[in-house]
């Protein structure tokens, strides 16, 4: 959020598209480690440790409209941004495949259910009543045209066509690259507080510190995701597979290479990846094609999303000791990008409001 904010902020001033935004004179980002960590690095920012899948109605079936909404205005912004990014080809809109064995095909139908169910909201109905939301695929022809390389053993999915996926690592240091050109400074390895002397002569501080901020009712919720490289397959999107106990995905990135993860785990254990993760994760990565049994295994992450306990993102406008604007965005969860982009927007809203 801290990257993407400067980015945006510092693009705007460039180009004149918001009127107001010319008060901002000094851009100055601050953070607590480094711009770009290693893969392998204990603790680094949870945009990192993540699969960056754009996918509002994968997630409408266990998350609250908001979060709907707010994943389907980023996922029209997201492509603009890339393309003034100059990465537009790191945004690839190939749609989601949610699938189960066929053992698990109960917990296929019960998405199914809790989506029709979630879609007759008012505020939805609209769009089951216009094109279908999904495709039903039901036998393994129908999978394999969307996707060869995934195993016969699998006979039942749902295609959700209006979904998207970005190659978050390379965009990550875009991000930087631009920001710097447009005149952003940026501090590595420096932990600051809004109310520290360092900030006081700043006139809006935007606090986007994500685990770093402490209070009542924030947490972190652990996630775990493993990067392997397989030149033996191909995926053109992301694959949901359906489980009684977790929710897995796998989703492609450059290079032949591929992330896995779960949704997420109740815990601020910021610890290596447990044997079982371990285990499971990769045998999903063997059920969708035996041929990952020979992947080379790049990284083994955990990391912390920050987290009210709704779940849902915040932005709160606070005072400073110094009587400075603290525009402060956290509570992303695990919708970082799926909502980034959106959130900006209101972010830069609010601050152009409070001028």
């Amino acid at each position: 959020m801290g990257r993407l904010l400067a980015w945006r902020l510092a693009s705007n001033r460039a180009t004149n598209e918001d009127n107001g935004i010319s008060f901002i004179t000094e851009i100055q980002v601050f953070e607590k480690g480094t711009l770009n960590p290693d893969l392998n690095e204990c603790e680094k920012a949870a945009a990192f440790t993540a699969a960056a899948m754009i996918s509002p109605m994968s997630e409408l079936v266990a998350s609250e409209l908001e979060i709907y909404h707010l994943g389907q205005a980023s996922l029209a912004l997201w492509p603009q941004w890339l393309k003034q990014l100059n990465c537009l080809q790191h945004f690839h809109a190939h749609g989601s495949l949610v699938l189960a064995h066929t053992n698990d095909l109960g917990e296929l139908h019960q998405f199914q259910r809790d989506l029709d169910f979630k879609l007759r909201d008012s505020e939805l109905q609209h769009i089951a009543n216009a094109t279908p939301p999904y495709q039903l695929l039901q036998n393994q022809q129908q999978i394999a045209f969307l996707e060869p390389n995934i195993s016969p053993n699998f006979q039942q999915g749902l295609f959700i066509k209006n979904e998207a996926h970005i190659d978050h690592l390379p965009v990550l240091g875009h991000l930087i690259d631009q920001a710097k050109t447009l005149g952003v400074n940026f501090t590595e390895n420096c932990s600051v507080e809004p109310n520290d002397e360092a900030l006081k002569d700043y006139d809006i501080i935007f606090d986007c510190r994500g685990t770093g901020l402490k209070e009542t009712g924030f947490r972190g919720v652990r996630g775990e995701v493993i990067r392997i490289e397989c030149k033996e397959i191909t995926l053109k999107r992301p694959i949901r597979l359906m489980h009684p106990r977790y929710k897995l995905y796998i989703v492609p990135k450059p290079h032949h290479q591929f992330v896995i993860g779960a949704t997420e785990i109740e815990s601020e254990d910021r610890s290596k990846i447990s044997l079982r993760s371990s285990l499971e994760l990769m045998s999903a990565l063997y059920a969708v094609n035996p041929a990952f049994a020979e992947a080379r295994i790049i990284s083994q992450e955990t990391n912390l999303r920050p987290a009210y306990m709704n779940n849902l993102p915040r932005i709160d406008i606070l005072q400073s000791t110094h009587d400075k604007t603290i525009i402060r965005i956290n509570g992303l969860y695990r919708h970082g990008y799926l909502i980034g982009p959106a959130v900006i927007e209101q972010a830069i809203q609010k601050a152009l409001l409070w001028q």
